[in-house]
């Protein structure tokens, strides 16, 4: 007879054996680790063009981790890696986001550099993303789309053209523009050629004026320099004549001078007024004497 309790232990040890191959199984491929020794490291991308977390992590194209989360900050996402601590990542590692399939399937993928200084995982990394089938498609799909706008414009051009072409006033304008401008033509062309000697000679006249004038100043050149320099002369006289008029003037209006005292002293002007006035009844006395009796002088000589 079987014992029922040895029955029941093995059962049990291959239910927990099954559930821990099962757990590590899920572990495995979710990513997930007991162990926190894998190394983080926070990158930005400008766009992650549908990475997932969990997606895969591969340096040198082998998987040495997963993607472990990311937010958005402002115009950039910032993606935090979960990278094996066996990978020795360097100053100048590099992290490119990438394609995995035709389907849109996405992975980091990281070169971890070669420089002698470690990176320094408390900084941001900057990566980068490399256009996949699918960008491409998309490109040559905004391209065909603009080729196409491109098209209908050019499209309606023509058509535009060919309604000018076909309005018969339009066209009979432009012929005689055209004709105008053939005329026009003709007569520059009969001016030029009735006038071509006397152009000619303007030309030599010009000429031989430009050639006089070099001579001129070539054998004056002493003359005009000392004429410069005697202009400039008169000049620096002119300025100094005109600071001592503006002298003058002010020392004038301040009643410095005798100038200044006649014109601004009143008390001197009331004097003069009154020394005319005195010789004015002077000269009456000596009027109306020399009308009557004649001049009266006495005078005591000695």
């Amino acid at each position: 007879m079987r014992n029922p309790r040895s029955t029941e232990i093995k059962v049990g040890i291959t239910v927990l054996l099954g559930l821990i191959v099962f757990i590590w199984v899920l572990g495995w491929a979710k990513n997930f680790s007991l162990s926190s020794s894998d190394n983080l490291v926070q990158v930005k991308f400008s766009n992650v063009s549908g990475l997932e977390i969990g997606n895969n992590v591969t340096v040198n194209g082998v998987r040495k981790g997963h993607v472990k989360d990311f937010v958005i900050q402002g115009p950039d996402v910032i993606v935090t890696l979960s990278i094996n601590n066996d990978i020795q990542l360097k100053k100048d590692a590099q992290f490119s986001l990438e394609s995995t399939d035709l389907m849109g399937g996405r992975k980091i993928e990281v070169n971890p550099g070669s420089s002698n200084e470690d990176i320094d995982l408390s900084e941001l990394q900057s990566g980068f993303y490399i256009t996949d089938i699918a960008g491409v498609i998309s490109l040559f799909s905004d391209i065909q789309d603009k080729i196409t706008i491109i098209a209908n414009e050019s499209v309606k051009t023509l058509k535009g053209i060919n309604s000018l072409l076909d309005d018969e006033k339009f066209i009979n304008g432009l012929r005689t523009s055209v004709e105008n401008l053939n005329r026009l033509t003709a007569k520059m062309d009969n001016v030029l050629r009735e006038n071509q000697e006397n152009i000619k000679e303007i030309t030599e006249n010009t000429k031989q004026i430009t050639s006089d004038t070099k001579y001129f100043l070539q054998a004056n050149g002493e003359n005009i320099e000392n004429s410069i320099t005697n202009l400039n002369s008169v000049l620096k006289k002119s300025d100094s004549l005109i600071t001592s008029l503006n002298y003058l003037a002010m020392e004038t209006k301040a009643g410095g001078n005798n100038l200044g005292k006649i014109l601004y002293d009143d008390s001197l002007y009331i004097n003069l007024v009154q020394s005319i006035q005195l010789l004015k009844e002077l000269s009456h006395v000596f009027l109306e004497q020399l009308q009557t009796d004649g001049l009266k002088v006495d005078a005591n000589i000695f």
